[in-house]
């Protein structure tokens, strides 16, 4: 068979790497010229667009463009007669927008015209959300809209991951021997020691605790804290493998000098820091001689970035690249080992810049980016996103061999002084969600929030509000702080500017079609009542209502009114409400009425969960009361019979009452059978769309004893349950629905765990 010389000497060419952009065209030209011709003769030389054929296509009208000039002209910005006396407006929103979101101070947050703070996310959460001025910030509420959208909020965590830009949460700073801290903190926090203090003080976990007034430890509260040790970066991963040798000991010293950080959210946190500042000068002023315990905001210098869902980890394992170092262990992190530790975990890691992982693998890594979290020594800024473009522009063209080789001009623009392409971050490990939704919360710089905040949703995470936030901690059963806090001043504070936003949308309606008003905050002296208080006696001057927030602070509270009989059972390993459930003679020696003078004049409130038992919803602020066993009978009886116990219609609008000083009281309905005591309040109710919704209340102590004195006496010693069935009715709706209410401190030790 003859075979084809040509193809056995064919030769392949190799496309050039440069392209000369000018010889292609002059190459082109003839046939351009050509094409031209014959589309020319075709149209008659006519090249305008037909009139039937231009909708749709009004760009060839530059009307608009001519409107826009004349209003600028009009208003000053443009002067084509060249008028020295006209006046400049400021410019454009969009533009003065650009700007604030190319400009990155080293410290402090950005403020609006009247001194309201922003964070660093804030024009890119004001272009997407309905924002909200709250405890000193603008921040985002959630998602444009009426408020909606908790479905798909469930599907995000359940599915995917969330992100919520947290940076109004602030740390204070305490330097000083770690005697001296430890006495401080025993003053002012509850409860302290942790059962954890061992780790704490080593530095490897962070605690929590609620801050209080110094000399107050039964009312006064701040607000719940997290504190832990300021970790140095460069001893950090050697102590934490370390038991028992002398380096150890010696960090953990009394007489060391050690820092600790107390992070408050930001409607506390003036509060906060003004009783640890009076708490140092005070224990220097007794302490003569002693070096004192120096008290700093740290205000403005931090961010918080918290992750949550269940893919939160495989996220962050695509986003943080760990700076490969020969003395740094962080060469071999991986989220799914840290999966597997326990809570309340810290993390130190430095870490590349998430904006270009490709671009810093091979960078060699500097030992004094670890001092970074000195203040006193200043913050490295992140690279400028300018600088990063331009860099990956050249990579682009240098992948298609576009580059020109001959030139030696770098159109790169210059990199600041001080910035950095390594980041400090801490990684703290917070308790999971539903015991399957992991948590994290990101600790960095407040320069390099926007820096980890773009990465983060280009990844996959969807930012959510304040508002979604909420909901995910109550779908949780973790109370949210400080709608769920009502010991605190910043629950009043919240409460009331609530009210006079609704007291204002209310007066702009007419009289004939405004609601009758309900109390935003509830009147939680109402529950004396139910102990047979006359509600016109005023209460005694030892009186004072408590929250208990630990097992230890709850068991105190019962020896304190001698109701160690009382069934309820604090958490603790030989007081477990599975060991008394089965006990026949545990409810022989309760009085059958708690109406007694220690009781009456102290009431203890604990947060309880509550379960609809066949239907209903409860909304925020809902009543929760104590019902008869016959109220009890008639929904666990298992007829099909729908249960419609109400109040009456005409007394609804006067269940509570406002005075004229401004509160609210409860006022004993004249209808007695269909009254229901009042034992506490809905702090957080139902999310919809939740496959198991909860809600969390608080509640009197004393009368869930007794409520569930009367339940375990009337059934069988199996049918006995670990919860305390009552009422809830909603404060615009007069129906009763049956809940299952669950004490939270008898399944746990502490209920300080909050978002």
């Amino acid at each position: 068979m003859a075979t084809d010389k040509s193809k056995q000497h064919k030769v392949h060419i190799i496309p050039p790497h440069d392209l000369l952009v000018q010889k292609f065209t002059e190459s082109r030209a003839p046939e351009l010229d050509s094409l031209y011709s014959t589309i020319a003769t075709r149209s008659n030389n006519n090249f305008k667009s037909q009139r039937n054929k231009r909708r749709r296509t009004t760009s060839h009208d530059n009307q608009s463009s001519k409107t826009r000039f004349r209003k600028k002209q009009k208003t000053g910005v443009l002067n084509q007669n060249n008028d020295v006396n006209s006046v400049k407006k400021a410019p454009p929103r969009h533009i003065r927008r650009r700007k604030e979101l190319n400009e990155n101070p080293q410290n402090e947050f950005c403020t609006s015209g009247n001194g309201t703070k922003r964070l660093r996310t804030h024009v890119w959460h004001a272009k997407r959300f309905t924002m909200t001025t709250r405890w000193g910030f603008h921040l985002p509420l959630g998602l444009h809209g009426r408020g909606r959208g908790s479905r798909a909020l469930l599907k995000w965590l359940n599915n995917g991951t969330v992100v919520h830009d947290a940076s109004y949460y602030s740390a204070v700073q305490l330097e000083g021997s770690q005697d001296s801290i430890m006495s401080i903190l025993s003053i002012l926090m509850s409860p302290f020691p942790s059962s954890d203090s061992e780790n704490v003080l080593s530095g490897g976990v962070y605690a929590t605790s609620m801050l209080h007034h110094g000399g107050q430890p039964n009312s006064g509260a701040i607000a719940p804290v997290i504190y832990m040790w300021r970790l140095n970066q460069k001893s950090t991963d050697a102590d934490l493998e370390l038991n028992g040798s002398e380096d150890h000991e010696k960090v953990n010293s009394s007489s060391s000098f050690r820092q600790l950080w107390v992070w408050i959210h930001a409607a506390a946190l003036t509060e906060g820091y003004n009783a640890l500042k009076n708490a140092c000068e005070s224990q220097g002023k007794v302490n003569e001689g002693v070096d004192s315990v120096r008290c700093t905001s740290l205000e403005g210098q931090f961010g918080t970035l918290e992750v949550m869902g269940s893919e939160a980890s495989h996220l962050l394992q695509k986003i943080l690249n760990p700076v490969i170092s020969d003395t740094s262990s962080t060469s071999t992190f991986t989220m799914e080992n840290e999966d597997h530790k326990s809570c309340s975990q810290i993390i130190p890691l430095v870490v590349n810049d998430p904006r270009s992982l490709t671009l810093t693998n091979n960078t060699e890594f500097d030992s004094s980016y670890t001092e970074l979290w000195d203040i006193s020594k200043g913050q490295f800024c992140p690279v400028e996103e300018s600088v990063l473009c331009m860099e990956k522009h050249h990579e682009r063209l240098s992948t298609f061999c576009l580059t020109n080789k001959t030139s030696n001009d770098d159109n790169t623009p210059p990199t600041k002084t001080g910035s950095s392409r390594f980041c400090p971050i801490i990684l703290l490990k917070r308790n999971n969600i539903k015991d399957s939704i992991t948590r994290w919360t990101i600790i960095l710089p407040l320069t390099w929030v926007k820096a980890f905040w773009v990465p983060l949703i280009s990844n996959g995470a969807h930012a959510i509000g304040i508002r979604e936030r909420s909901w995910v901690a109550c779908d949780a059963g973790i109370p949210s702080f400080p709608s769920e806090f009502p010991e605190c001043n910043s629950y009043n504070s919240l409460m009331e500017a609530e009210a006079s936003a609704i007291d204002e949308q209310a007066s702009l309606r007419p009289e004939s079609m405004r609601p009758f008003s309900i109390p935003i905050l509830p009147p939680w002296n109402c529950v004396r009542l139910a102990f047979g208080s006359n509600p016109n006696e005023p209460e005694e001057k030892e009186s004072y209502t408590v929250v208990a927030r630990s097992a230890r602070m709850l068991t105190g509270f019962l020896n304190a009114i001698n109701g160690d009989r009382l069934l309820i059972f604090p958490h603790d390993k030989n007081t477990l409400i599975s060991k008394f459930i089965r006990d026949e003679k545990i409810i022989d020696g309760v009085p059958k009425s708690i109406v007694e003078n220690e009781v009456r004049r102290k009431v203890c409130f604990v947060r309880v969960v509550l379960r609809a038992y066949k239907e209903g919803v409860i909304e925020d602020g809902a009543v929760v009361c104590a019902p008869c066993l016959d109220d009890i009978k008639l929904w666990t009886s298992g007829s099909n019979e729908k249960v419609e116990l109400q109040v009456p219609q005409s007394l609804l609008a006067t269940y509570f009452a406002k005075q004229d000083s401004g509160k609210w009281e409860y006022k004993v309905p004249s209808d007695m059978e269909s009254n229901r005591w009042p034992i506490g309040f809905v702090t957080s109710g139902f999310v919809p769309g939740s496959k198991k919704p909860v809600a969390g209340g608080l509640c009197d102590v004393a009368l869930l004893s007794h409520l569930r004195h009367e339940q375990w006496g009337c059934v069988p010693l199996k049918k006995r349950k670990k919860e305390v069935y009552v009422l809830t009715r909603n404060l615009r709706s007069t129906a009763y629905r049956l809940a299952l209410a669950s004490i939270v401190l008898e399944h746990q030790e502490e209920d300080l765990d909050h978002v």
